[in-house]
Order: structure tokens, then sequence, then C-alpha cells
């Protein structure tokens, strides 16, 4: 459904610049932009950007000048809809990829400053993308405050996947480069990678292609002990 609408987003014959989501692409990605992200839009300023994540509905933004590992990436729409309406109340991205940081008296000052420096051609832009987002969509503005407050609260990012440049950036220790020998050893290979399916990959073949292991010779060595991959549990057993 997300991808639906964003591609009927897409249609718009409207300046979606003026909303603060730019379209932009994989040039857009930087450092802390997750492996597999589909970047759709752009902030325009502080390398911020929008993104899709393989597999989930929410819409993230990546925001490269936090400067703190684990608020690089946030939920800020549990879908696109509902992302969208958020965009409709702030009239503008910006707000809303700022909103994790603000209280909510400086949070709803600065919607208020936004607005009073709409003058223009700026004002006659936004207005016109505001009111095709709106008929499209059949969507009315949604405060998201406490709905995005709430769903930043209950996100994970450590199910989150980086490239190298994201741990050469922050010199952090590459779990790629500590994990590259998987251990040959079958209870112990069975511990480490159930642990892993548990906490970091959503599938065998996540898990595989990220620290670039034989899915097959992976299941071979275990299967040696008597374990088998069960897809549904997500686990050897």
């Amino acid at each position: 459904m997300t991808r639906d609408d964003l591609n009927l987003f897409r249609t718009l014959k409207v300046d979606c610049a003026a909303l603060g989501l730019e379209p932009a692409g994989a040039d857009s990605a930087c450092f802390c932009t997750p492996k597999g992200a589909q970047i759709f839009a752009a902030l325009g300023c502080d390398g911020v950007h929008f993104v899709l994540l393989p597999g989930d509905e929410r819409v993230f933004c990546v925001d490269p000048s936090l400067g703190e590992p684990g608020s690089y990436v946030l939920p800020v729409g549990e879908d696109f809809r509902a992302f969208l309406s958020y965009v409709l109340w702030c009239r503008d991205a910006n707000p809303l990829s700022q909103l994790a940081f603000l209280p909510e008296e400086r949070f709803r000052a600065l919607l208020a400053e936004e607005a009073g420096a709409e003058t223009g051609d700026l004002l006659q832009q936004k207005e016109r993308a505001l009111a095709a987002a709106a008929a499209a969509f059949s969507l009315a503005p949604a405060d998201p405050w406490q709905r995005v407050r709430a769903l930043q609260a209950a996100f994970d990012p450590a199910g989150l996947l980086y490239s190298d440049a994201y741990y050469d950036t922050l010199g952090l220790p590459n779990p790629r480069e500590e994990d590259a020998m998987l251990p040959q050893d079958p209870n112990i290979l069975l511990s480490v990678v159930n642990t892993k399916l548990r906490d970091q990959y959503g599938s065998l073949e996540a898990l595989c292609e990220d620290l670039e292991a034989d899915a097959g010779e992976l299941q071979k060595n275990l299967a040696k002990a008597g374990y088998t991959y069960d897809p549904a549990r997500k686990q050897f057993r």
C-alpha cells in the first residue's frame, strides 16, 4: 500500500519541493542511509532525506546532522498516507523531520514560524501542492505530535543494517568484520546464528547477504548436527 501511494504521489503535477519533499534517489544517500533503503524525497538541506525500508510500510527520516548513533534514522509515519497527513498538518516536511528533537512547545512554535515565512510564489506553490495531495488521497491534515512520538519511542534502531561507511565514519566496530568468520563448531554456530536471527535479521537470507556467508553451506554445517532452518520461526531447530 505504501509503495502504491508513493507512486500516486509522484504523479501529482505540483512542485513537491515546496513541501520539503524534493524528489530524490540513490545519489542522496549518505553514510547513515540504511542498506536497501529506497530514497524518495529530500528536504533540500543538511542532507536530510526520506526513505522506505525493505518489507516495511513505515516512512523514515534520515538525518546525517544529528550526530548520535540510534537517532540518525527514525520513523515519521506509520505508512505513506499517515506521513502525508502529517506533512499536510505541518505544511512542510521540515518540522516533521525535527519532531523527535524538540519539546512540544518549540515544535509548535516552529510550525508558526514557518507558516509566517510563507509569502509570494512559495506560498502559492505550497498551497497548490497541499491541495493536490489532500485531494488525490482524500486526506485531512493530522497532528503528528503524539502519534509520531509514540512511533519513534517504540522503534528499535538495532534492526537497521548499515554500509561499511557508517562504521568507518563514526569509528565504530564493524559487525561484518567481527563476524566475517562464523564459528565452525555446529553447536556454537547454532547459538550465534539463532541469536543474530532473533536480534538483527529478518530472515536467513538477510543474515547471509549481510555477512557474505553461503546460505547453503551454513545449512549444511548445521544439518550435520541435526539442525534445520524453520522459516516460520526464523530459527534453526
